[in-house]
């Protein structure tokens, strides 16, 4: 049996300009790049966060580096951004198929 699953994480990213290039980081995951334009620095950003979640939930593994990371289960609404926030929102496909040693 066959099926897809699509998980989305919504995250924020703050973008600065250095010299002829801007740097986009993501504070939650701690994860830094940069691009020639604006553009592409915040896709660089979430193309980086995307390779993060994909390799933890292939390792099984993305508990763990949440707690390293310093994530906590909350209640409540969304948290206040930083002045020079933006947000983004990383979807992750997940494709399976369950083998035949979990057939019944």
């Amino acid at each position: 049996m066959r099926g897809t699953t699509q998980l989305e994480f919504k995250l924020f990213g703050t973008l600065k300009r250095k010299e002829n290039w801007y740097i986009a980081h993501c504070p939650p995951l701690d994860l830094t790049t940069q691009g020639r334009t604006a553009s592409e620095a915040k896709q660089n950003l979430a193309e980086a966060a995307e390779l993060f979640f994909v390799s933890c939930l292939e390792r099984g593994t993305l508990d763990q580096a949440l707690r390293e990371l310093g994530f906590v289960e909350v209640k409540g609404g969304p948290e206040r951004l930083p002045e020079n926030a933006f947000r983004m929102v990383i979807p992750i496909s997940l494709r399976f198929q369950k083998s035949a040693a979990c057939r019944v």
